[in-house]
């Protein structure tokens, strides 16, 4: 087949995949919308742990504490614990100012170490996990333990949001993690919540240490409890109105090492589960997923190298040409005509985008997160047309780390969350 052949269709099963996804959201978005803030009748309270996992934290530590003391739970059913993972810094002094609060430590083995360190002390019916630079809100853990009135929930995440973002970068994850919470509530629809975030999920206690703690090895222990939970027959859940703010990368050195160690973990979970591919006895995990999981690489890594080739071809016969009429002695810039012809791709490339738009308009509205109105549209055009064409990038770089590099270790690719 031909060069141009195969970026033809290349380009067309990245289009096809690309506008796939989005009408699937858009379908379960116009399906389930009554359904995106239901709570299930409120149920007797249990007991909780909250687990802290902290590395060097001592700048942040303090408001996540102050957070947890304000919540509005019954004082004794529930317990803090901190476990200071080898800190260097004061982290253990600032959290010995907090009567109540447990503080265990131990060397530093990284964060899911830390929190199985954690789970061994726990003594509630539930564990929350939170991460020691986020906030949940006061009514934050009343508003998730509904959700466990069903017996095959095994853990209830919530809504993440960007505290107090100062600078581009940081804007940008704000409207990232908007999008981000409508499109989790959206895969509750298909019992396909593939990830529990740190900032702030809860679990059941004795499915927890049933499934084994977390996995000490992954990068992203909260993608890989998930699917381990799924692939054990239980159920993850969404409580949407249970908030939680977290700190984002404040530069883009940080932000890159952290997608890093996302997708280095989301590529080992995947790696480790792939004996689940489209086999229906695990459920949404095999015939879902883990699907869903590969579809995005490879719109992603389709997206890149097809950019790129075209972006290279383009500049390559810019150039010819240039070199060919200098060579002819007339002036290229002048003998050059800029002829734009609207095609199938352009179509394709014009509707992903329309529909990016309405993607993130739906989003907004359904997560009621104004960002600033039309101040906010030179971020949202910044987001649609460079932030999300980075991502390949990093994915690539990543794909190429986790091949390469036999030990992972947590702490290399850790940053701000």
């Amino acid at each position: 087949m031909p060069q141009a052949a195969l970026i033809d269709v290349a380009y067309l099963v990245f289009a096809l995949i690309s506008l796939y996804m989005s009408f699937l959201f858009l379908l379960l978005w116009n399906r389930n919308r009554s359904q995106l803030r239901a709570s299930p009748v409120s149920v007797a309270l249990p007991s909780i742990s909250v687990l802290v996992p902290a590395y060097n934290e001592e700048r942040t530590i303090t408001g996540t504490l102050e957070a947890l003391r304000c919540q509005d739970y019954p004082k004794d059913k529930l317990n803090v614990i901190v476990i200071d993972d080898g800190s260097t810094d004061r982290t253990a002094d600032v959290v010995r100012q907090f009567g109540g609060v447990i503080l265990l430590k131990k060397p530093n083995g990284g964060k899911a170490s830390a929190l199985n360190v954690g789970l061994a002390a726990a003594d509630g019916e539930m564990v929350a996990c939170v991460d020691s630079d986020s906030r949940p809100a006061p009514d934050s853990l009343r508003k998730i333990i509904p959700f466990f009135s069903d017996p095959k929930v095994a853990a209830v995440t919530t809504s993440i949001f960007i505290r107090e973002p100062k600078n581009l970068i940081q804007r940008l994850q704000r409207i990232e993690y908007i999008m981000i919470v409508w499109a989790r509530k959206l895969l509750e629809f298909l019992d396909s919540i593939y990830v529990t975030p740190g900032p702030l999920s809860v679990y059941r206690t004795s499915v927890l240490r049933k499934v084994g703690g977390f996995d000490e090895k992954n990068l992203t222990e909260d993608i890989e409890i998930a699917w381990r939970l799924m692939h054990a027959g239980y159920a993850i859940k969404m409580a949407t109105d249970a908030e939680v703010d977290t700190a984002a990368p404040y530069t883009f050195k940080n932000w890159w090492r952290q997608r890093m160690r996302w997708n280095i973990g989301g590529i080992q979970t995947t790696v480790k589960y792939r004996h689940t591919l489209f086999r229906r006895g695990f459920g949404a995990l095999g015939t879902f997923v883990i699907p869903f999981f590969a579809a995005s690489y490879i719109i992603s890594m389709l997206g890149l190298f097809v950019f790129a080739y075209i972006i290279v071809k383009s500049l390559a016969d810019f150039v010819m040409f240039s070199l060919a009429t200098l060579g002819a002695g007339a002036n290229p810039v002048h003998a050059f005509e800029l002829i734009l012809m609207p095609d199938v791709f352009t179509i394709f490339g014009v509707l992903i985008f329309l529909l990016s738009l309405v993607w993130i308009r739906i989003s907004l509205k359904a997560v009621h997160k104004p960002i600033g109105g039309l101040r906010s549209i030179p971020d949202l055009l910044l987001y649609l047309v460079l932030y999300i064409t980075v991502f390949p990038i990093n994915l690539f770089q990543s794909s190429i780390r986790f091949i390469t590099v036999r030990d992972h270790d947590w702490t290399r690719y850790s940053s701000v969350a």
